[in-house]
């Protein structure tokens, strides 16, 4: 199943096989992202649609206790906002976390995370953060990866430890529902391998499991900076809306 998202004035279809390293249910056509406060993490979910910035230094403003960002099933969206929050969120030294998805210009928020790790509020399948380069109709933008830097963005941000030569492959990736996925190397390996490289032309139901292995790690490539487990201040509420996932994936199978 493909669910197809549009997004209105950003210039950005999404399209999102729903069987492809998203947890079922999380997938949502949803046309702003959702902030909120827990404690000392600000959550963010949903897409970027490009009015974050100006929220989120007024969430700043008005809790002062926050120190780590948990991004959530986030499929992406404006990448001048990401860049932007991103870039705010390394001045403010916080760490960044991901529960279930990140992808595109929300990888870029994460990566931009002072220190960077995965959370435990999905099943480790469902837990990934996905990169690629710049897209118009959904083909790369080779002129906007250019005019980003997004090359040297992204070795920047990893502090040195990305590899020229991957971030080269994956920052031309053809089409834009190609990327890279990272997942916990300790908690899901496929034959050694917990870094998968989508070109995008795998099958609609293929897992993102089944595409190109990459034998370097998310803490290899500096996208974590720690295998330690982050826990989510909601993640009971989160783990209460799931159901019984196992069961579910179960019977698709």
């Amino acid at each position: 199943m493909i669910r197809r998202c549009r997004h209105r004035g950003i210039g950005l279809v999404v399209f999102i096989a729903a069987s492809m390293a998203m947890p079922p249910g999380s997938v949502q056509c949803s046309f702003s992202m959702d902030l909120k406060v827990v404690g000392n993490q600000l959550i963010l979910s949903g897409p970027v649609v490009g009015d974050e910035l100006a929220k989120t230094q007024k969430i700043l403003l008005d809790s002062s206790a926050i120190d780590t960002v948990i991004l959530r099933n986030s499929p992406g969206g404006h990448a001048p906002t990401g860049f932007r929050i991103g870039e705010l969120f390394r001045e403010r030294g916080f760490r960044t976390a991901v529960s279930g998805y990140c992808y595109s210009s929300c990888s870029r928020i994460f990566l931009s995370g002072k220190s960077r790790f995965f959370t435990d509020d999905y099943p480790p399948e469902y837990t990934n953060v996905g990169f690629h380069g710049h897209y118009h109709d959904g083909q790369i933008s080779r002129r906007a990866v250019k005019a980003s830097d997004l090359k040297n963005w992204i070795i920047k941000y990893s502090d040195g430890k990305a590899d020229p030569d991957l971030v080269e492959r994956w920052i031309n990736i053809p089409r834009g529902i190609g990327m890279i996925h990272f997942y916990h190397p300790i908690l899901l390996k496929r034959d050694g391998v917990s870094t998968f490289m989508c070109q995008g032309t795998e099958p609609v139901a293929a897992s993102a499991l089944g595409c190109e292995p990459i034998r370097k790690t998310a803490l290899d490539l500096g996208i974590v900076t720690s295998l330690e487990i982050v826990k989510s201040n909601d993640q009971e509420t989160v783990r209460a809306t799931l159901g019984d996932l196992r069961g579910a994936l179960a019977h698709r199978r």
